[in-house]
């Protein structure tokens, strides 16, 4: 996006960032009677989550919108909200939030599309009010955004189908995790691919073409949560490279985590961001000198996104290191091929798998038969998986100081092959601080993925996203 303007409103108390992230009443304007049309669905959403404030329809034919009694007109309202959905057509919105600001509303959602992306047609819809709006003290998100959830608040205030319990069989839980994201359906994709490995999240906001409240901006609150411990953005770009400079120095002052997807990184991917959300791409080594410099986490795809988002927000919850002083990794495998895969995986992206101490391999050896390989990888054989445990293995890892982190390659195909090492498991995790990964190259049964989630452990299956992962948590890798 080229535009510099300043901000509608100022997001400068916590107050007016709580009425995004916790409102305490809603209004949707544009609400449809449909409950299965995009401007019916955050109603019925609302309501299958058990949001615990105050919604108010708000339809030009009033009566009730899906059953709940209906207004007119955002000025018909019995209090002033503190969010306000806007669903109506672009020709519309400029007045509806003239309304709003009159009204009293502190943050609307623009959900409405046709604000100059494709072809441009409509872009300066909303400058005829910006001077109106600034001193109002609204601010605005979006527009052309699907919206956000806030999970502390059981609040899905989008139309996105990953927040439909009843199609979608699932409804997030809140967790340590959030999501800024300037493409509506890529940011709740993040939450249903993270959903899928065990994590949960605190918020997903989606920006569109940030008129006003932008990613940056979230993203510098969003560090001061005390729910929020790892925050992911998918940007195609931002307004100001020095701001993304000083918020992700605000993530390392803090010990939080910054997780980063830039899209548009050749020139038919910028051509496409500009058509999709008015966002100049920008210099991609640029963005890059960046996230070096200040640590932020790069995610090439959606598949190593959620390899790395899964590694750091897991290793905090354990309570293990989040980042490693070195990057010696341990790997304790049941199946020799599967631990060379990962090895190989490792060099590949700069990590070691250093040969262990003679002392080492002496105690390797007790936890194998005589024909495994103590060196590392170490072949513990598939002589375990018949009835043996593989926990004194990975304690003697984990224990050793020779390695900075341990993974674990088994087959989890059988249900229950957890069950008898759960317990040491678990006495081993609440005692090191050494992070511990799982490898499973084999579909792990759901009994096994249980289990696993009960531990919090990252787990993968596949040698190049588990090697991911255990990069993200290297600090010069």
């Amino acid at each position: 996006m080229t535009s510099t303007a300043p901000a509608v409103g100022e997001l400068s108390d916590p107050p007016v960032l709580d009425a995004l992230l916790r409102p305490r009443s809603v209004a949707m304007i544009g609400a449809s009677r449909d409950p299965k049309a995009l401007g019916g669905r955050p109603l019925g959403f609302m309501a299958r989550y058990g949001y615990a404030g105050r919604v108010y329809p708000v339809n030009g034919k009033g009566g009730e919108v899906q059953g709940v009694p209906a207004y007119a007109s955002i000025l018909d309202l019995p209090e002033p909200v503190d969010l306000a959905l806007v669903m109506v057509r672009a020709e519309l919105v400029a007045q509806v939030l003239r309304d709003c600001a009159a009204a009293g509303v502190r943050i609307a959602v623009i959900l409405s599309s046709g604000f100059g992306e494709g072809m441009g047609a409509g872009a300066g819809i909303l400058e005829s009010v910006r001077a109106e709006l600034a001193g109002s003290g609204m601010r605005i998100l979006g527009p052309n955004c699907e919206g956000l959830a806030s999970l502390p608040a059981d609040a899905p205030l989008t139309f996105s189908p990953v927040l439909d319990i009843d199609l979608s069989g699932a409804r997030l839980s809140p967790g340590n995790i959030a999501v800024l994201s300037q493409s509506g359906g890529m940011g709740f994709a993040v939450a249903q691919w993270g959903t899928a490995v065990g994590l949960d999240f605190s918020y997903i906001i989606t920006t569109g073409n940030e008129y006003d409240l932008d990613c940056l901006e979230l993203a510098a609150r969003l560090v001061d949560t005390p729910e929020t411990e790892v925050v992911v953005m998918l940007i195609e770009g931002v307004r100001d490279l020095a701001e993304l400079e000083a918020v992700g120095e605000r993530f390392r002052a803090a010990g939080k985590r910054l997780v980063v997807a830039k899209l548009g990184q050749t020139p038919p991917g910028a051509r496409g961001a500009y058509a999709h959300t008015r966002h100049v791409a920008g210099d991609i080594a640029e963005y890059r000198r960046i996230f070096r410099s200040c640590g932020i986490a790069e995610a090439a795809d959606a598949e190593e996104l959620i390899d790395v988002v899964q590694a750091i927000a897991k290793s905090r919850t354990l309570g293990t290191r989040e980042l490693l002083p070195g990057a010696r990794i341990g790997i304790a495998t049941t199946s020799g091929g599967a631990g060379v895969w990962l090895a190989d995986a490792c060099a590949a992206r700069g990590l070691a798998v250093p040969v262990l101490s003679p002392l080492l391999q002496q105690t390797m050896q007790e936890c194998m038969p005589s024909f495994g390989s103590p060196v590392n990888p170490v072949d513990l054989t598939a002589q375990l998986t018949a009835g043996g445990s593989v926990t004194p293995a990975l304690a003697a890892l984990a224990d050793s100081g020779e390695v900075d982190a341990v993974t674990l390659v088994t087959s989890l195909s059988s249900a229950g092959r957890l069950e008898r090492d759960k317990e040491a498991l678990a006495e081993l995790l609440s005692r090191t601080d050494v992070p511990l990964f799982v490898f499973t190259y084999t579909k792990p049964a759901p009994s096994c993925v249980r289990i696993l989630e009960e531990l919090g452990v990252p787990w993968y299956t596949s040698a190049a996203s588990a090697a991911r992962g255990l990069t993200a948590l290297v600090r010069e890798a």
